[in-house]
């Protein structure tokens, strides 16, 4: 998606993932110069209160008036949270267009973006894989050839989605989670750390252990 230079970039969420998602977003306008970055929107106006951070919190969703040159990217790794906060912004007159996708200047994407996605540093987007709007890969996480992800997907540092896999909406996967070729994972699955799945999942399952085994857990939000 091709911005004006003048656009202005918030950043949705101030904790611990919003400042990763910040460090991205600075190295991208430093290579780009194609947005600068306005700061955060947090419901807590003292989220970054002792953090020495680079951007301030600017405002909070309740009060956003979005302008025509205004953009944001959505900074909260819990796949409900970025579902939630999605449909907040959408409520307050953003457009899918108005939503950029942070590609680290160090991720490979060969593959497809929606609108709203982060790659971290060294992610990997394979060739013929689809990202659904919202997505997270971050740092080191991988979706291989084919693989299809939905909407407020978010893989942890390390994960990995081989070739030919569906992962349905708001999949969670944790730090070196693995899901091997071909499988499905239904909508808001969460698979833990270190967790190999070797099978397809049932929408709602938590999935620990290696090999991975799972149960129904969760409810859709």
């Amino acid at each position: 998606m091709l911005v004006s230079m003048t656009a202005s970039l918030f950043i949705v969420g101030a904790g611990g993932f919003g400042r990763e998602v910040l460090s991205y977003a600075s190295d991208v306008a430093r290579t780009s110069n194609a947005f600068r970055i306005a700061g955060f929107l947090d419901d807590n106006p003292d989220a970054l209160q002792g953090r020495k951070v680079s951007a301030a919190v600017v405002g909070n969703l309740a009060s956003l008036t979005p302008g025509e040159g205004d953009r944001f990217v959505i900074a909260v790794g819990e796949p409900s949270v970025r579902r939630a906060m999605a449909l907040a912004l959408a409520a307050r007159g953003v457009r899918d267009e108005a939503f950029l996708s942070i590609v680290h200047p160090t991720a490979i994407c060969v593959g497809e973006l929606a609108p709203g996605c982060v790659l971290g540093p060294f992610a990997f987007v394979g060739p013929g894989a689809a990202l659904g709007r919202h997505t997270v890969l971050n740092t080191y996480a991988s979706a291989g050839h084919d693989a299809q992800l939905g909407e407020w997907t978010v893989l942890s540092p390390y994960a990995v989605v081989n070739g030919n896999v569906t992962l349905e909406e708001g999949v969670f996967m944790g730090t070196h989670a693995m899901v091997v070729p071909g499988k499905r994972v239904g909508a808001w699955s969460k698979i833990g750390a270190g967790a190999v799945q070797l099978g397809d999942l049932e929408p709602g399952s938590l999935s620990v252990g290696n090999p991975a085994k799972g149960r129904v857990m969760f409810a859709p939000p």
